[in-house]
């Protein structure tokens, strides 16, 4: 019996553990210069910016696709409502047009 509960109780601690680990690390626990410095400092990271909300923040357009451009991005933290945190990679080009423009071809 004592071998089954240390199993369950080990079980339980590592399934926790895990899930912790996947965590996003979110904008409102952060200052504004921590939100700023962890973007900075990873590159491209994704970000919880509220209780459903997440987001992928870059750094600068070196960490985007080379059809992408930066679009620039505010979130809440714990100091401020809005803070300029970094960037967003967006598609360089407008809805119904391919990634060069308007299509070349025709």
């Amino acid at each position: 019996m004592r071998t089954s509960t240390l199993l369950v109780l080990t079980s339980t601690l590592a399934l926790i553990a895990s899930t912790s680990a996947f965590a996003r690390p979110d904008t409102r626990q952060m200052s504004c210069l921590e939100a700023r410095s962890v973007v900075q400092r990873a590159g491209g990271i994704v970000l919880s910016t509220g209780a459903r909300t997440y987001d992928r923040f870059v750094a600068g357009l070196q960490f985007c696709q080379p059809y992408e451009r930066l679009m620039s991005r505010w979130v809440p933290t714990k100091d401020q409502k809005r803070c300029f945190i970094g960037y967003s990679c967006e598609p360089g080009y407008n809805s119904g047009e391919g990634p060069f423009g308007s299509d070349i071809f025709d």
